[in-house]
């Protein structure tokens, strides 16, 4: 259906395994390889070569979620404190400092991107607003951060999300700065972190991270906010989990469009994930 003929046009193909994206970038270079895997750290070196990075759209959103915050002994229990990190952090600086618009766009909310069943352009990271961040947190009783206590932000090196620990670190200084609040950045490893927090010992704090973006967020909407017997929840309100099933059971697609849109506002407002966009993948 295409105007031009768009289909791959070689007479053979040649894969060869190359661990190290060093060597892959200088078989680039030398004319030796036509296309490999690489990170955003090599691209200047793709470009100057004469090559091009190519961007995989609405590949990785960002996983910054509290953890644990239906526990009442957490200030995360309070909405006011998680709107208030959500408003405190200027998603514009970590975009322009770390990435770039073509990699780190602005759209979007927890799982869904514009590509996403039930996205609309109103489901998008918060506003940096830290006048209103504070008056949040002083309206949860922690005004200047006062007896908030130490807030940790668990991160990890992603092989998806480059700069991830650095970009985390940006989004502490800006809670410290803003919010007064104290806040320890610790790098771990995924798989341990997922462990722990699957164990509820990551309550209280912050995991800063990234997930797959989903044509469908069903499943992850279905284990997170419509199942009130698994552990590591997102909520303890019975309000809603009876909106999440109710939504979920919806299958016809006109109807599950407009339903699924407006559960995930809902859910948004709870602020229980920090949205801030989504990355296109080098």
């Amino acid at each position: 259906g295409y105007p031009t003929d768009k289909r791959v046009n070689f007479a053979t193909m040649v894969l060869r395994l190359v661990p190290e994206e060093a060597t892959r970038v200088a078989a680039l270079r030398a004319g030796e390889a036509d296309v490999a895997p690489v990170s955003l750290a090599s691209r200047k070196q793709i470009e100057a070569g004469g090559g091009r990075v190519v961007f995989g759209q609405e590949g990785v959103v960002w996983y910054v979620r509290h953890k644990g915050c239906w526990l009442p002994q957490f200030p995360c229990n309070k909405k006011e404190v998680r709107q208030a990190l959500a408003y405190a952090i200027d998603k514009e600086v970590i975009r322009d400092k770390l990435y770039g618009p073509e990699v780190m766009v602005l759209k979007g909310w927890h799982t869904v991107t514009p590509s996403t069943i039930g996205y609309s352009p109103d489901l998008a990271p918060y506003p940096y607003d830290p006048n209103k961040a504070r008056q949040l947190l002083a309206e949860a009783g922690y005004p200047g951060g006062k007896g908030f206590g130490k807030l940790v932000v668990h991160t990890w090196v992603s092989v998806s999300t480059p700069l991830m620990p650095e970009a985390a670190q940006l989004g502490a200084d800006f809670w410290k700065r803003e919010l007064g609040l104290d806040v320890e950045v610790r790098v771990g490893d995924q798989a341990a972190l997922t462990k722990a927090a699957a164990a509820l010992e990551l309550s209280g704090s912050v995991v800063w991270g990234d997930d797959e973006a989903r044509p469908d967020a069903a499943g992850h909407m279905r284990g997170l906010y419509a199942n009130p017997d698994r552990k590591d929840t997102a909520h303890k309100d019975p309000e809603l989990f009876a909106l999440a099933q109710k939504v979920l059971a919806v299958y016809a697609p006109v109807q599950r469009e407009k339903d699924f849109n407006s559960m995930y506002k809902r859910i948004r407002d709870e602020a229980y994930y920090l949205p801030l966009g989504y990355m296109n993948i080098p």
